[in-house]
């Protein structure tokens, strides 16, 4: 009988979430950043799954090489760990997490580690608020955001390189946020890459961010259709349904 990691690894898995799954605590994700950085690797490309990102993998060639390229895929929807039951992977409630709710800890993690991190993306406005909010809560913090509307790719690259960061956040949305790392993660003089969404969004109160218990339980989608139905009704109400077949076919492998 296989293990839950050998099914993690194999080929239907893989083929299933673009990548290697990788089911891991917050905690646990955060000492694997330092020993990255205690490596000195640079180019460490971290990706995380959520239904949304799933439905993109399987609508659109060019978002899997995303996950094909990257280095290591945590769980961040609950979806993605009903997707593994169905697979034969059990794993606990804690091995996922989602940075719109561990930001903070991060940020204090970070500040205490003495790590610089980029954080690139979100509107102008939200970058502002950011970063005033940034330096009174964590004074110590060494940080650089730029917003995510720009047009010189290369001015953007620069300045990022002229940092060297230990932890670069891109947070444009997908699918740019995910283009955009994959198109210049290889000219990134940084040590460990991921996206993150609309963390920023959240961080500042720009959106409605869902109550941690909501989260606990696998409801934050509900939370936020319902503040953001036009924006969002699509991608919680139709996508899912373009998962099912894929789903079954996983299942029937297992």
């Amino acid at each position: 009988m296989k293990s839950e990691s050998e099914r993690l690894a194999s080929p239907a898995m893989r083929h299933f979430f673009g990548t290697r799954l990788t089911p891991v605590k917050f905690q646990d994700w955060l000492e694997g950043i330092s020993h990255k950085l205690a490596s000195r690797r640079r180019g460490y490309l971290c990706a995380n799954h959520n239904l949304h990102s799933l439905y993109m993998l399987h609508t659109d060639p060019g978002f899997r090489i995303f996950y094909e390229r990257s280095d290591e895929c945590y769980i961040d929807g609950m979806a993605i760990r009903a997707l593994l039951a169905v697979a034969g992977v059990t794993s606990g409630s804690e091995q996922r997490f989602s940075l719109m709710d561990k930001f903070e800890q991060l940020l204090a993690h970070a500040e205490q580690q003495n790590w610089t991190i980029y954080y690139l993306g979100s509107q102008e406005r939200v970058v502002e608020e950011a970063q005033a909010k940034l330096s009174r809560l964590y004074p110590d913090l060494n940080i650089s955001l730029h917003h995510g509307y720009f047009e010189n790719d290369a001015l953007i690259v620069d300045r990022i390189n002229a940092m060297r960061p230990d932890l670069l956040l891109v947070g444009m949305g997908m699918p740019a946020q995910e283009f955009w790392l994959l198109a210049h993660l290889e000219e990134l003089d940084v040590a460990v890459a991921t996206e993150v969404g609309a963390t920023l969004d959240y961080f500042t109160g720009a959106q409605a961010r869902p109550p941690l218990w909501i989260s606990r339980v696998g409801l934050a989608w509900l939370y936020r259709l319902v503040h953001d139905p036009v924006r969002l009704w699509r991608r919680y109400l139709l996508e899912p349904w373009a998962l099912f077949f894929p789903t079954m076919k996983l299942w029937l492998r297992r």
